[in-house]
């Protein structure tokens, strides 16, 4: 004959399992998420998978598109897309909570593993985009 506690007792088992199994399977969505960031972060050459893209042709302009990491950007490409996201972006950080902070916005744009894709007509800088793989709150995402 069962008794009520041993009702309660086989209860708490069961759901202390499930609890383990779900930690288990967050974990593991977790570390999948990990290796594939691992695996965006390793990659040499991102132009490789979208090259056809990187042109943008119309009746009034050409401009060439290209990606690099920014350890391998040249310096003056890298302080010119600084001094623009400060031109363009200082008085909109300055109405958040953010704010802004230049030093903190130099470490996010020069961190080793920020891409970015520079667009260009002949020499001339026309426009750049900043992006990086990372984990935000367990998930994978591209920061762009």
């Amino acid at each position: 004959m069962s008794t009520g506690q041993d009702k309660k007792s086989s209860a708490s088992t069961i759901k202390s399992k499930e609890k383990r199994q779900a930690r288990k399977l967050e974990q593991r969505r977790i570390a999948d998420g990990m290796s594939n960031v691992t695996s965006a972060n390793k990659l040499t050459d991102l132009a490789a998978l979208c090259r056809e893209l990187l042109v943008y042709r119309n009746k009034d302009m050409e401009v060439d598109m290209y990606i690099q990491r920014v350890t391998e950007l040249d310096k003056n490409v890298l302080e010119w897309a600084i001094n623009l996201t400060e031109r363009n972006m200082r008085k909109l950080y300055e109405t958040c909570a953010w704010g802004w902070n230049p030093e903190r916005k130099v470490e996010e744009m020069t961190d080793d593993s920020a891409w970015y894709l520079i667009a260009k007509q002949n020499d001339k800088l026309l426009a750049f985009s900043h992006f990086r793989f990372d984990m935000d709150f367990g998930e994978p995402v591209l920061y762009w």
